[in-house]
């Protein structure tokens, strides 16, 4: 009998400590910063060379908010950049020469009809075309492969992890005034299983703060399938990490103080928006949001630029406040800098920072640096 006790005494506890793991694991961790933790030491960037994209339509006729919508790199580290104006993709090397382009507007198998957005998977090339219905599939040398229907409604930005594919979308209610953000993904880019990872409703709405603000930039997808968005992007910085599966495992924040925007940006703003802000359509959001731009880096570090950047006030050396984050949530360092901002991309140790336009010649260019820890 003693022993039957024991015995169960015994598998009551083993059972408690199991339980008690698997509570541990499921919970989520918050992590708290009050100072980076290298705050004498900075990150240096070291300027490889300029891509000249000038001739690229795509950014002298539009305002371009996300330029991850229409830039991608292949395996070997090519930049594919779409140009919807003129619907052609200009390929880059990995030493930014100039090597290739192809397309033209049109419906034929070399051909693309009003393309908006592209990303490349296993050496194919998914160019959303139209209003977002339809995928044109190329490879790298821009051969017809297939086309393929989807039927999202609002896409912000497509991007392939793996071998899925992942859409960030914006839908809204019939009065037009609620907005909620949608990340799915698509296992083996099979577009007709989707699974719903993440919904968020923006709190202001349709109606609200939308200056700029390109919300695809606030959400960072990695190459294993884990994401991170801003908990509330408007009013503290705070980050989310989730898992693969869309559950919170990580919550980190730092000390910050929301301020608002410059007079320079508030001029700005009331000059590329009048006649919305004179018929009380648009509304001046009085601070810009927290996280502005998230990349991962080689070390698995997360960046994050927030605030208000040299886009919103159009200064050039305007100093981008840069925050880098380790795997864990970890502040590392903090720093000031003009060649890291908001529209840039990341890729295999290089950082891409495309340039505004310049009014004068129109010439425009593509900053690469490397990353010197």
């Amino acid at each position: 009998m003693v022993e039957k006790t024991k015995r169960f005494v015994l598998g009551a506890v083993v059972i408690g400590v199991v339980l008690v793991s698997c509570r541990s694991k499921s919970e989520v961790v918050r992590v708290s910063g009050s100072q980076p933790r290298h705050a004498d030491k900075k990150i240096d960037l070291e300027k490889l060379f300029n891509i000249d994209v000038s001739r690229i339509n795509m950014f002298s006729r539009e305002k371009r908010l996300s330029f991850e919508s229409v830039m991608d790199f292949d395996k070997i580290g090519n930049l594919y950049i779409l140009d919807s104006g003129e619907s052609t993709i200009s390929v880059f090397d990995k030493n930014g020469r100039f090597v290739r382009s192809f397309g033209r507007p049109g419906q034929g198998p070399k051909e693309f009809s009003s393309p908006s957005m592209l990303f490349i998977k296993n050496d194919e090339i998914f160019v959303l075309q139209g209003f977002g219905s339809g995928f044109k599939i190329v490879n790298l040398e821009g051969e017809f492969i297939s086309n393929k229907l989807v039927s999202f409604e609002n896409p912000l930005r497509y991007r392939a992890a793996g071998d899925d594919a992942y859409l960030f979308s914006g839908k809204v209610d019939r009065t037009f005034t609620k907005l909620e953000f949608i990340l799915r993904r698509f296992e083996g880019g099979r577009f007709d299983q989707a699974e719903v990872l993440l919904t968020y409703n923006y709190p202001p709405g349709l109606s609200g703060p939308n200056y700029d603000f390109s919300w695809a930039n606030w959400l960072l997808i990695s190459n294993s399938g884990e994401f991170h968005f801003p908990e509330d992007n408007l009013n503290k910085y705070s980050i989310i990490k989730y898992s693969r599966e869309g559950k919170p495992v990580l919550i980190f924040d730092r000390k910050y103080e929301i301020r608002e925007y410059s007079k320079k940006a508030r001029d700005r703003f009331h000059s590329d928006y009048r006649r919305q802000i004179e018929a009380g359509t648009m509304k001046f959001p009085p601070s810009p949001p927290v996280v502005r731009k998230m990349f991962q880096d080689q070390k698995k570090n997360i960046w994050v630029v927030s605030g208000e950047t040299g886009e919103d006030n159009e200064d050039p050396d305007y100093g981008n406040a840069i925050d880098i984050f380790s795997g864990r949530g970890e502040w590392l360092y903090s720093f000031k800098s003009k060649s890291i901002s908001r529209h840039c991309l990341y890729h295999d140790g290089k950082i891409y920072r495309i340039l505004p336009i310049n009014s004068d010649n129109y010439e425009q260019f593509i900053e690469v640096y490397s990353i010197k820890y």
